[in-house]
């Protein structure tokens, strides 16, 4: 979908998308940009609500998920803003073969991402919150190289909820970043027939100001897609005994409420599956 001369690029991981980028016949400005002024708006794509997401996996997608692939499947949860399916997009879903805490060490351990994820480059946490003794905020720098000499760098919002076991973001709309706009979201379950393993879902919409070829558009469709947590699947299976870092611990009353929280959660959902 092309509207404006921007492209809406739906549930692509961030790290994935460079290597679209480089079919793009786009050369970034070679001045150098401020980053502490405001990006321009204050969010296009419809941002991701913690928790589960609504959708059911079929018999042929627990095949496909005990072989080890990655499955896409239709999104159909309901977006912050309250329109049923948000933007509209897959997420990808994935089994890891370690705990929830070793796949969260992974994931929230933005710092590490350069040594890890392919392109990164950078990716620095400016700021480390705890909110309000239920959640925890990231702000991160992240940069993605392109082709010797040239780079995108954006700035990241991310809430860290441990109650719903989600980690959603979007662009730090305080500064400027080369994406037009991002949203994301990170959602961990424990496995629901094996033990001490993970299910992961992803999903993340990327908006950026250009033109993308149709072969680009059906990459994104197809391989590009279930590549979306190859890099956590693997970090997280070699180092399974991993733990939450520290400082995105509760204390432990919290973690009492936060148990408690997934109870109830689990609950209602298993209620709601029971009555359809």
């Amino acid at each position: 979908m092309i509207s404006n001369d921007r492209l809406i690029i739906k549930f692509v991981p961030i790290a994935l998308l460079l290597a679209i980028l480089f079919t793009l016949p786009h050369v970034l400005e070679a001045k150098k940009k401020d980053r502490n002024v405001p990006h321009g708006h204050f969010g296009i794509l419809p941002r991701y609500k913690s928790g589960p997401f609504d959708l059911m996996l079929k018999d042929s997608d627990e095949e496909e998920l005990t072989g080890g692939k990655a499955v896409m499947k239709q999104r159909q949860d309901v977006a912050s803003d309250g329109v049923k399916g948000g933007s509209g997009g897959a997420i990808c879903v994935q089994d890891i073969e370690a705990p929830k805490q070793a796949v969260w060490n992974q994931i929230l351990r933005l710092d590490e991402y350069a040594k890890k994820v392919p392109k990164v480059i950078e990716s620095k946490n400016y700021e480390v919150k705890q909110d309000d003794r239920s959640c925890f905020t990231l702000k991160t720098k992240q940069r993605l190289g392109i082709l010797p000499g040239y780079s995108y760098e954006n700035y990241y919002k991310h809430t860290y909820t441990p109650k719903d076991d989600s980690l959603t973001w979007h662009l730090d709309y305080n500064k400027k970043s080369d994406f037009y706009d991002v949203a994301g979201h990170w959602h961990l379950e424990d496995h629901p027939y094996k033990t001490g393993c993970t299910r992961v879902y992803y999903a993340c919409d990327i908006e950026v100001k250009t033109h993308v070829p149709r072969p680009v558009l059906n990459f994104i469709s197809s391989s590009a897609l279930r590549q979306a947590t190859a890099w956590v699947k693997k970090e997280s299976e070699l180092a399974p005994d991993k733990k939450i870092p520290i400082e995105y611990t509760l204390p432990e009353e919290e973690e009492e409420k936060v148990q408690n929280g997934r109870f109830t959660l689990a609950n209602k959902f298993s209620n709601k599956l029971q009555r359809s």
